[in-house]
């Protein structure tokens, strides 16, 4: 052991060897070295004060050094690195500086955030599931959050998109998710994605009457917030929902008399579409009497 008079008015000592003392001349132990944050370009790092205003720092990392002056108080000192690289694994070096001289040093290694998953989409759906895809990001591992629950998706081997499927949903229904890449339990910000599932088809849906050139359907409403689309002969009409509970009707003109016709009938939901249902009927003949 060393003792050393400093300032005229107090003593330190320096003491070889002890494992909970990292200053060449001990005063107050050095500790809690921690990582308190990080972004894809940024890593912030945490430790105590040595709550003297001669002890002062060098951080070390990638071959450089960093001083850092000891700040007035007791709390504890952040330090944050700037111009990262995303989803990279970096160790630092912290040693306290007592006139120059360095004291132990303590290592940690961290990792900056990863990248967000690119072009996260809808991709298919129906009235109680949504699938959802992304593009990888370097084989790393997924959080997919649907409404605060929590799923973890490991990404398959391969170049191919990753897909995911939200099963047991409620029909014709918003829903927010965000995924977050995650490398070493460090997440990405996030990308966010508003995703609906499909309506309910029209229920009672029939032809309620006919002539030679026309045919009218019907169906039963589905609810205010639902719109139609009635498909046939490679057409599409957009029917809006009329208000009330009423039932719809639709007709279909200018037809050819004596003709069978398929329609298709979606119900539509923040441009989501029903899986269909279709409605047979044929138009009327035309007698010619004079002929007879």
């Amino acid at each position: 052991m060393k003792a050393k008079l400093c300032y005229g008015d107090f003593y330190v000592y320096k003491l070889f060897d002890q494992s909970s003392c990292y200053y060449p001349y001990c005063t107050v132990p050095y500790q809690s070295f921690q990582v308190s944050g990080q972004t894809e370009t940024s890593i912030t790092l945490r430790w105590d004060n040595v709550n003297t205003k001669i002890v002062s720092f060098i951080l070390e990392f990638n071959g450089k050094d960093t001083n850092i002056s000891a700040p007035n108080g007791d709390g504890p000192i952040f330090y944050t690195i700037t111009s990262l690289t995303a989803g990279t694994k970096y160790t630092f070096t912290i040693f306290s500086v007592f006139e120059n001289v360095r004291g132990k040093a303590t290592n940690i290694t961290a990792v900056t955030a990863p990248q967000n998953p690119q072009n996260l989409r809808q991709s298919t759906q129906n009235e109680s599931s949504i699938t959802l895809q992304w593009n990888k990001v370097n084989n790393i591992s997924f959080v997919l959050q649907l409404d605060g629950t929590e799923t973890s998706i490991t990404a398959t081997d391969g170049d191919g998109p990753v897909t995911y499927t939200f099963s047991s949903l409620m029909a014709q229904t918003k829903y927010t998710v965000i995924l977050f890449s995650v490398l070493e339990n460090v997440r990405s910000s996030g990308q966010k994605l508003t995703v609906v599932t499909a309506p309910p088809n029209a229920k009672n849906c029939k032809a309620s009457g006919q002539n030679e050139t026309s045919i009218t359907l019907q169906w039963d409403k589905v609810n205010t917030n639902v719109s139609f689309v009635l498909q046939f002969n490679g057409t599409e009409t957009n029917i809006s929902a009329p208000a009330g509970d009423a039932v719809i009707h639709h007709t279909v003109s200018s037809l050819t008399a004596g003709t069978k016709y398929t329609f298709t009938l979606f119900s539509v939901f923040e441009n989501v579409r029903s899986t269909g249902v279709n409605i047979t009927a044929a138009t009327g003949m035309i007698f010619n009497f004079f002929n007879l």
